[in-house]
């Protein structure tokens, strides 16, 4: 299976005065990590997507698992992988890993749709293409 991989040095933004990173600066690099997914993996950017074509992938759903503190300076590999591709959304597993230390493991969900109407699309061929190249799984939304 195919591996989107983010390098991230943990900043003294993203730590709190126990000297640890603060939970919700994960979200904000998984966030970075589905962007540049995007943009390096699927050969579309935010910008294109969103602004050009008036569409929008907001994630609907997030689970994490937080196993060993970071702190600052460490240096942390995002990982994405596809865990299943429906019509209108896809299912990813990202962690975060220090060395072989896994230090955040998780899910989300992405819902590709028309940022008009605020309705679920259905993907286009070309980008289900794309997205197609990370996994081996290809489901049917319920």
């Amino acid at each position: 299976m195919a591996v989107f991989k983010n390098d991230v040095q943990v900043r003294f933004a993203h730590v709190d005065a126990a000297g640890i990173m603060f939970y919700p600066r994960y979200f904000g690099l998984i966030n970075d990590l589905v962007e540049d997914w995007f943009a390096g993996g699927l050969g579309t950017s935010f910008r294109q997507l969103h602004l050009k074509e008036k569409r929008a992938v907001p994630t609907a759903h997030i689970e994490v698992d937080f196993h060993a503190p970071s702190k600052l300076e460490d240096h942390l590999v995002f990982e994405l992988s596809v865990a299943r591709l429906g019509r209108t959304s896809c299912d990813l597993n990202i962690a975060a890993r220090c060395g072989e230390e896994t230090r955040l493991s998780g899910k989300l969900i992405l819902v590709h749709m028309d940022m008009n109407t605020g309705k679920s699309l259905p993907w286009p061929d070309a980008l289900r293409a794309e997205i197609g190249k990370w996994t081996n799984e290809t489901g049917e939304d319920a």
